[in-house]
């Protein structure tokens, strides 16, 4: 099974819309890839952004049957934080999934 970029960023754009929803957020609810997810200018606060990375694990996991854990220590020893954007975070999800799919 080959896992495309694009399903990866549609999982986690709809987990944004879908937080943004809950939160109402309107910057959550109009996520693209360019959406901040860490730091100041992030609508997200720090318990809300775990809340996320968790939401995103059990879709990945529902919707590719892989388990991810996308806050591990790689993540934290980053340089550039892999959760800054959602271009990022796709990007990094997509590496963890591709790990496992061997």
């Amino acid at each position: 099974m080959t896992i495309q970029r694009e399903q990866v960023l549609q999982v986690i754009i709809e987990t944004l819309h879908e937080l943004g929803e809950d939160l109402e957020l309107p910057e959550l609810l109009a996520a693209d890839e360019n959406t901040r997810l860490f730091g100041a200018r992030s609508a997200l606060d720090s318990m809300n952004l775990v809340n996320f990375i968790a939401e995103v694990e059990e879709r990945v996991s529902e919707e590719f049957g892989v388990d991810i854990l996308l806050a591990n220590q790689s993540a934290m020893s980053m340089t550039h934080s892999p959760f800054r954007k959602v271009s990022s975070c796709t990007d990094y999800a997509l590496t963890l999934i591709k790990q496992e799919v061997v």
